[in-house]
């Protein structure tokens, strides 16, 4: 059955949304399309490649008696390709690979590397990507911080408006935590307070960030802004609330 390119105004059979002529067609590999509407990769073969593939045909035809059918296997005398792929695995993990590219291998089905990343499509390495992140985001906390640590703490009249940041430095266990603090309506937005929070971790030569995803409490301190013991009369919304008297 003849095949032929996909029209330059089809929708990217990758699932891009763009047109053809706006995606992959700027790729080394074609998409195909025959006379029943089905979509095939056309994947350049080397010189290397071609030659393994007619040595596999002549041990088929040795084998067989006859040329190979379009539903034969390829390399016919490899193992399953399950098993294959556990030994591919396997041999990344000994070899050292970084788990990540070993995460998105077997999530996607593909390795991905300089020599290959022409024959993918955007929406193949966008995946790839997002596995290589996905594992790097859920082991991240459970790597060990690293001293000196740094900390990022928010505080604000309420749980969504942070008026006040404090960064802290703590350069070995049971030291006396450094601080410093930025207080002000746009404190997260400034670029003066971001400078000023990465120029005092790079004084203390900070090599890992402890960053909080909320404000912590009320932004005044309890002792000099209010008596200690007491809720803060600025700020009724922690009133009661754990962390309203927990700001540095």
């Amino acid at each position: 059955m003849a095949r032929r390119q996909v029209s330059r105004n089809a929708p990217c059979p990758c699932g891009s949304g763009k047109k053809y002529k706006q995606c992959c067609i700027h790729k080394d590999f074609e998409w195909l399309e025959d006379d029943d509407g089905n979509i095939f990769k056309s994947v350049p073969v080397s010189d290397e490649m071609r030659a393994l593939l007619d040595e596999q045909r002549q041990s088929f035809i040795a084998k067989h008696g006859r040329e190979p059918g379009p539903e034969d296997p390829v390399f016919s005398d490899l193992p399953h390709f399950e098993h294959a792929e556990h030994q591919i695995i396997e041999a990344m993990k000994k070899a050292g690979i970084d788990p990540a590219i070993i995460y998105a291998t077997e999530k996607t089905g593909r390795l991905v590397t300089e020599d290959n990343l022409h024959l993918l499509s955007d929406i193949e390495l966008d995946e790839w990507e997002a596995a290589v992140e996905e594992f790097r985001a859920e082991n991240r906390s459970q790597e060990p911080p690293e001293f000196p640590i740094g900390t990022i703490a928010r505080y604000g009249p309420n749980d969504t408006v942070t008026t006040k940041i404090v960064a802290g430095v703590l350069l070995e266990v049971d030291e006396e935590v450094i601080i410093e603090r930025w207080v002000g309506t746009d404190v997260e937005e400034n670029p003066k307070v971001q400078a000023g929070i990465q120029e005092f971790f790079a004084k203390h030569g900070v090599k890992s960030v402890v960053v909080t995803d909320r404000n912590m409490g009320c932004p005044h301190e309890e002792g000099e802004d209010f008596p200690i013991g007491e809720d803060c009369p600025f700020c009724p919304y922690w009133k009661g609330k754990q962390g309203s008297n927990s700001t540095f």
